[in-house]
Protein backbone atom coordinates (compact mmCIF):
# COMPACT_ATOMS: atom_id res chain seq x y z
CA UNK A 1 0.00 0.00 0.00
CA UNK A 2 2.64 2.17 1.05
CA UNK A 3 4.50 1.34 -2.32
CA UNK A 4 1.05 2.50 -4.16
CA UNK A 5 0.87 5.91 -2.53
CA UNK A 6 4.57 6.42 -3.36
CA UNK A 7 4.17 5.73 -6.78
CA UNK A 8 0.54 8.05 -7.14
CA UNK A 9 2.60 10.83 -5.35
CA UNK A 10 5.41 10.73 -7.67
CA UNK A 11 2.96 10.61 -10.84
CA UNK A 12 1.34 13.49 -9.16
CA UNK A 13 4.23 15.72 -8.54
CA UNK A 14 5.40 14.68 -11.90
CA UNK A 15 2.52 15.96 -13.63
CA UNK A 16 2.69 19.35 -11.38
CA UNK A 17 6.06 19.92 -12.72
CA UNK A 18 5.18 19.49 -16.30
CA UNK A 19 2.23 21.62 -15.89
CA UNK A 20 3.98 24.36 -14.06
CA UNK A 21 6.71 23.96 -16.61
CA UNK A 22 4.26 24.27 -19.38
CA UNK A 23 2.89 27.47 -17.72
CA UNK A 24 5.92 29.27 -17.62
CA UNK A 25 7.55 28.26 -20.82
CA UNK A 26 10.10 29.73 -22.73
CA UNK A 27 12.18 29.65 -20.00
CA UNK A 28 15.54 29.40 -21.88
CA UNK A 29 16.51 29.11 -25.43
CA UNK A 30 14.27 27.68 -28.19
CA UNK A 31 15.83 26.29 -30.75
CA UNK A 32 14.02 26.66 -34.50
CA UNK A 33 15.15 24.41 -37.24
CA UNK A 34 15.49 25.30 -40.66
CA UNK A 35 15.65 22.61 -43.46
CA UNK A 36 17.26 24.45 -46.08
CA UNK A 37 20.23 26.48 -46.54
CA UNK A 38 20.34 30.11 -45.26
CA UNK A 39 19.09 32.81 -47.63
CA UNK A 40 16.04 31.30 -49.27
CA UNK A 41 12.26 32.47 -48.65
CA UNK A 42 11.74 29.86 -46.37
CA UNK A 43 14.60 30.33 -44.18
CA UNK A 44 13.77 34.14 -44.53
CA UNK A 45 10.30 33.17 -43.12
CA UNK A 46 11.53 30.94 -40.52
CA UNK A 47 13.70 34.20 -38.99
CA UNK A 48 10.93 36.49 -39.01
CA UNK A 49 9.16 33.71 -36.86
CA UNK A 50 12.06 33.87 -34.59
CA UNK A 51 11.83 37.19 -34.45
CA UNK A 52 8.29 37.70 -33.55
CA UNK A 53 8.71 35.07 -31.23
CA UNK A 54 11.66 36.18 -29.17
CA UNK A 55 10.09 39.58 -28.51
CA UNK A 56 6.66 38.32 -27.88
CA UNK A 57 7.40 35.21 -25.41
CA UNK A 58 10.95 37.22 -23.72
CA UNK A 59 12.64 34.13 -24.95
CA UNK A 60 15.44 33.45 -27.48
CA UNK A 61 14.14 31.86 -30.32
CA UNK A 62 17.50 30.79 -32.44
CA UNK A 63 17.62 29.58 -36.07
CA UNK A 64 19.78 26.27 -37.28
CA UNK A 65 19.81 25.19 -40.57
CA UNK A 66 19.85 21.91 -41.16
CA UNK A 67 19.79 21.23 -45.19
CA UNK A 68 20.09 18.01 -46.47
CA UNK A 69 17.70 14.94 -47.85
CA UNK A 70 14.95 17.53 -49.16
CA UNK A 71 14.33 18.57 -45.40
CA UNK A 72 14.12 15.04 -43.84
CA UNK A 73 17.38 15.72 -41.69
CA UNK A 74 15.58 18.30 -40.49
CA UNK A 75 12.35 16.54 -39.87
CA UNK A 76 14.08 13.30 -38.14
CA UNK A 77 16.17 15.19 -36.32
CA UNK A 78 13.04 16.98 -34.76
CA UNK A 79 11.22 14.33 -34.22
CA UNK A 80 13.64 12.57 -32.37
CA UNK A 81 14.03 15.62 -29.79
CA UNK A 82 12.67 15.88 -26.30
CA UNK A 83 9.11 16.84 -26.76
CA UNK A 84 8.72 19.87 -24.37
CA UNK A 85 8.71 23.12 -26.12
CA UNK A 86 12.37 23.88 -26.60
CA UNK A 87 12.93 22.23 -30.38
CA UNK A 88 10.77 23.08 -33.06
CA UNK A 89 11.03 23.54 -37.05
CA UNK A 90 9.86 25.40 -39.91
CA UNK A 91 8.08 22.68 -41.99
CA UNK A 92 7.26 23.42 -45.53
CA UNK A 93 5.41 21.49 -48.25
CA UNK A 94 8.14 20.23 -49.29
CA UNK A 95 9.74 18.35 -46.51
CA UNK A 96 6.67 18.25 -44.64
CA UNK A 97 4.32 17.13 -47.62
CA UNK A 98 6.39 15.57 -50.00
CA UNK A 99 9.74 14.33 -49.21
CA UNK A 100 8.27 11.96 -47.18
CA UNK A 101 6.93 9.75 -50.10
CA UNK A 102 9.86 10.64 -51.74
CA UNK A 103 12.25 8.65 -49.18
CA UNK A 104 10.22 5.88 -48.92
CA UNK A 105 13.37 3.82 -47.07
CA UNK A 106 12.95 6.34 -44.22
CA UNK A 107 9.61 5.39 -43.11
CA UNK A 108 9.03 8.90 -41.72
CA UNK A 109 4.98 9.62 -40.86
CA UNK A 110 5.60 13.58 -40.37
CA UNK A 111 1.80 13.42 -38.75
CA UNK A 112 2.89 10.54 -36.35
CA UNK A 113 6.17 11.85 -35.26
CA UNK A 114 5.42 15.67 -35.43
CA UNK A 115 2.65 18.19 -33.91
CA UNK A 116 1.44 21.01 -36.09
CA UNK A 117 1.27 24.15 -34.65
CA UNK A 118 0.47 26.85 -37.38
CA UNK A 119 0.81 27.78 -40.68
CA UNK A 120 2.57 31.09 -41.05
CA UNK A 121 3.27 31.63 -44.52
CA UNK A 122 2.16 30.81 -48.52
CA UNK A 123 3.09 31.34 -52.42
CA UNK A 124 1.08 30.17 -54.48
CA UNK A 125 1.98 28.52 -57.79
CA UNK A 126 1.49 29.98 -60.95
CA UNK A 127 1.14 28.20 -64.30
CA UNK A 128 3.70 29.80 -66.97
CA UNK A 129 4.40 29.71 -70.35
CA UNK A 130 7.01 31.10 -72.94
CA UNK A 131 6.19 33.79 -74.88
CA UNK A 132 6.04 31.99 -78.59
CA UNK A 133 3.54 29.48 -77.08
CA UNK A 134 0.62 29.78 -79.17
CA UNK A 135 -1.27 29.35 -76.11
CA UNK A 136 -2.73 32.83 -73.92
CA UNK A 137 -5.20 30.50 -71.55
CA UNK A 138 -5.43 27.71 -69.75
CA UNK A 139 -7.95 26.57 -72.36
CA UNK A 140 -5.93 26.92 -75.57
CA UNK A 141 -2.97 25.67 -73.93
CA UNK A 142 -5.06 22.31 -73.11
CA UNK A 143 -6.22 22.43 -76.44
CA UNK A 144 -2.81 22.39 -77.73
CA UNK A 145 -1.47 19.90 -75.42
CA UNK A 146 -4.38 17.65 -76.27
CA UNK A 147 -3.50 17.71 -80.31
CA UNK A 148 -0.41 17.36 -79.47
CA UNK A 149 0.68 14.47 -76.74
CA UNK A 150 4.05 14.73 -75.22
CA UNK A 151 5.58 17.33 -77.73
CA UNK A 152 5.18 20.41 -74.97
CA UNK A 153 7.87 20.35 -72.76
CA UNK A 154 7.46 20.86 -69.09
CA UNK A 155 10.07 22.28 -67.40
CA UNK A 156 10.73 22.01 -63.58
CA UNK A 157 13.27 22.95 -60.40
CA UNK A 158 13.55 18.81 -60.12
CA UNK A 159 12.18 15.58 -59.93
CA UNK A 160 10.20 15.44 -57.22
CA UNK A 161 9.59 18.75 -56.37
CA UNK A 162 6.11 20.89 -55.98
CA UNK A 163 6.78 21.75 -59.35
CA UNK A 164 7.32 18.85 -61.01
CA UNK A 165 4.67 17.39 -58.70
CA UNK A 166 2.18 20.13 -59.15
CA UNK A 167 2.72 19.27 -63.10
CA UNK A 168 2.21 15.70 -62.92
CA UNK A 169 -1.07 16.11 -61.10
CA UNK A 170 -2.43 19.39 -63.62
CA UNK A 171 -1.88 16.49 -66.41
CA UNK A 172 -3.30 13.64 -64.92
CA UNK A 173 -6.36 15.66 -63.85
CA UNK A 174 -6.50 17.70 -67.46
CA UNK A 175 -5.94 14.66 -69.35
CA UNK A 176 -2.72 15.96 -71.07
CA UNK A 177 1.04 15.09 -71.58
CA UNK A 178 3.80 17.05 -71.37
CA UNK A 179 7.32 15.84 -71.56
CA UNK A 180 9.49 16.57 -68.32
CA UNK A 181 12.64 18.37 -68.14
CA UNK A 182 13.96 18.24 -64.98
CA UNK A 183 16.33 21.19 -63.87
CA UNK A 184 18.57 21.72 -60.36
CA UNK A 185 16.40 24.50 -59.38
CA UNK A 186 14.15 27.27 -60.18
CA UNK A 187 16.47 29.83 -61.91
CA UNK A 188 18.04 27.69 -64.57
CA UNK A 189 14.62 26.19 -65.40
CA UNK A 190 12.90 29.69 -65.55
CA UNK A 191 15.84 30.67 -67.89
CA UNK A 192 14.99 28.35 -70.26
CA UNK A 193 11.15 28.71 -70.00
CA UNK A 194 11.65 32.62 -70.43
CA UNK A 195 14.57 31.63 -73.45
CA UNK A 196 11.87 29.85 -75.65
CA UNK A 197 13.72 26.62 -74.91
CA UNK A 198 11.11 25.11 -72.98
CA UNK A 199 7.15 25.43 -72.82
CA UNK A 200 5.40 25.59 -69.80
CA UNK A 201 6.63 25.43 -66.16
CA UNK A 202 4.67 25.63 -62.83
CA UNK A 203 6.56 27.65 -60.44
CA UNK A 204 6.12 29.62 -57.24
CA UNK A 205 4.87 33.23 -57.76
CA UNK A 206 7.78 33.89 -54.91
CA UNK A 207 9.80 33.51 -57.58
CA UNK A 208 8.89 33.68 -60.63
CA UNK A 209 6.96 37.06 -60.64
CA UNK A 210 9.90 39.30 -61.44
CA UNK A 211 9.64 37.71 -64.71
CA UNK A 212 6.30 37.98 -65.17
CA UNK A 213 6.37 41.66 -64.82
CA UNK A 214 9.12 42.32 -67.46
CA UNK A 215 7.39 40.69 -70.00
CA UNK A 216 9.33 37.53 -70.18
CA UNK A 217 7.07 34.57 -69.35
CA UNK A 218 3.43 34.35 -70.23
CA UNK A 219 1.75 33.56 -66.93
CA UNK A 220 -1.92 32.05 -67.19
CA UNK A 221 -2.93 31.32 -63.52
CA UNK A 222 -2.70 30.90 -60.32
CA UNK A 223 -3.01 27.48 -58.06
CA UNK A 224 -4.80 29.38 -54.63
CA UNK A 225 -8.50 30.43 -54.09
CA UNK A 226 -7.45 33.80 -54.14
CA UNK A 227 -5.24 35.77 -56.43
CA UNK A 228 -1.60 36.71 -55.76
CA UNK A 229 -1.09 40.11 -54.47
CA UNK A 230 2.36 39.49 -56.37
CA UNK A 231 0.27 39.49 -59.39
CA UNK A 232 -3.45 40.62 -58.86
CA UNK A 233 -4.14 40.49 -62.94
CA UNK A 234 -3.31 36.69 -63.06
CA UNK A 235 -6.61 34.67 -62.58
CA UNK A 236 -6.84 31.54 -60.52
CA UNK A 237 -7.85 28.28 -61.45
CA UNK A 238 -10.69 27.72 -59.28
CA UNK A 239 -12.07 31.42 -61.23
CA UNK A 240 -11.64 29.71 -64.79
CA UNK A 241 -13.76 26.95 -63.44
CA UNK A 242 -10.87 24.14 -62.58
CA UNK A 243 -11.75 22.81 -59.04
CA UNK A 244 -9.45 21.32 -56.90
CA UNK A 245 -6.78 23.48 -57.26
CA UNK A 246 -5.64 25.18 -54.04
CA UNK A 247 -1.97 24.26 -53.53
CA UNK A 248 0.56 26.63 -52.53
CA UNK A 249 4.29 26.34 -51.24
CA UNK A 250 3.83 26.96 -47.42
CA UNK A 251 5.93 27.46 -44.52
CA UNK A 252 4.64 26.40 -41.21
CA UNK A 253 5.93 25.84 -37.57
CA UNK A 254 5.86 21.79 -36.12
CA UNK A 255 7.30 20.14 -32.80
CA UNK A 256 7.89 16.64 -31.67
CA UNK A 257 4.68 14.89 -31.20
CA UNK A 258 4.14 15.21 -27.55
CA UNK A 259 4.80 18.51 -27.16
CA UNK A 260 2.87 20.25 -24.01
CA UNK A 261 -0.42 21.69 -25.55
CA UNK A 262 0.32 25.09 -23.59
CA UNK A 263 3.97 25.81 -25.36
CA UNK A 264 1.85 24.67 -28.73
CA UNK A 265 -0.92 27.29 -27.64
CA UNK A 266 1.61 30.28 -26.64
CA UNK A 267 3.62 29.96 -30.31
CA UNK A 268 0.54 29.88 -32.01
CA UNK A 269 -1.14 32.76 -30.25
CA UNK A 270 1.94 35.16 -30.71
CA UNK A 271 2.48 34.31 -34.48
CA UNK A 272 -1.72 34.61 -35.49
CA UNK A 273 -0.93 38.40 -33.83
CA UNK A 274 1.98 39.19 -35.37
CA UNK A 275 0.10 37.93 -38.72
CA UNK A 276 -2.25 40.49 -38.56
CA UNK A 277 -0.22 43.45 -38.73
CA UNK A 278 0.84 45.54 -41.38
CA UNK A 279 4.17 45.37 -40.49
CA UNK A 280 4.25 41.57 -40.71
CA UNK A 281 2.55 41.57 -43.93
CA UNK A 282 5.24 44.04 -45.41
CA UNK A 283 7.74 41.61 -44.67
CA UNK A 284 6.57 38.49 -45.68
CA UNK A 285 5.14 40.23 -49.36
CA UNK A 286 8.73 41.47 -49.77
CA UNK A 287 9.57 38.04 -50.00
CA UNK A 288 6.70 36.93 -52.15
CA UNK A 289 4.86 35.20 -49.64
CA UNK A 290 1.26 35.43 -48.05
CA UNK A 291 0.71 35.34 -44.48
CA UNK A 292 -1.48 32.88 -43.29
CA UNK A 293 -2.09 31.62 -39.83
CA UNK A 294 -4.86 29.79 -38.51
CA UNK A 295 -5.51 26.65 -35.46
CA UNK A 296 -2.71 23.90 -35.30
CA UNK A 297 -5.53 21.92 -35.97
CA UNK A 298 -6.33 23.78 -39.60
CA UNK A 299 -2.27 22.85 -40.36
CA UNK A 300 -2.95 19.42 -39.59
CA UNK A 301 -5.56 19.17 -42.02
CA UNK A 302 -3.73 20.82 -44.38
CA UNK A 303 -0.76 18.18 -44.20
CA UNK A 304 -2.89 15.64 -44.27
CA UNK A 305 -4.71 16.29 -47.66
CA UNK A 306 -1.53 17.18 -49.34
CA UNK A 307 0.32 13.52 -48.37
CA UNK A 308 -2.33 12.01 -49.86
CA UNK A 309 -2.56 14.45 -52.99
CA UNK A 310 1.63 14.61 -53.37
CA UNK A 311 1.26 10.80 -52.76
CA UNK A 312 -0.64 9.73 -55.07
CA UNK A 313 1.29 12.40 -57.42
CA UNK A 314 4.77 10.95 -56.81
CA UNK A 315 3.13 6.86 -57.37
CA UNK A 316 2.03 8.68 -60.79
CA UNK A 317 5.49 9.83 -61.94
CA UNK A 318 7.36 7.16 -60.47
CA UNK A 319 9.81 9.90 -58.55
CA UNK A 320 11.89 8.16 -56.13
CA UNK A 321 14.69 9.83 -53.91
CA UNK A 322 17.42 7.77 -51.59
Amino acid sequence: MKLARGFLFALVMSCWFSLAAAQNYPSKPVTLVVPFTPGGATDIAGRLAAQVLSESLGQSFVVENRPGAGGMIANELVARAAPDGYTIMLGSSGPSTISPSLYKSRGFDPLARLDPIILISGTPLILLVRNGLKAKSVKELLELSRAKPGELNMASSGSGSIMHLMGVYFQSDMGVKWTHVPYKGSAPALADVSGGRVDVMFDLVASSASLVKGGNLRALAISTLQRSSQLPDVPTLEELGFKGYEMDGWQALLAPKGTPPEAIRKINAALNKSLQTAEMKAKLSGIGLEPRGGTPEFLGELMRAELRRWGDAIRTSGAVAE
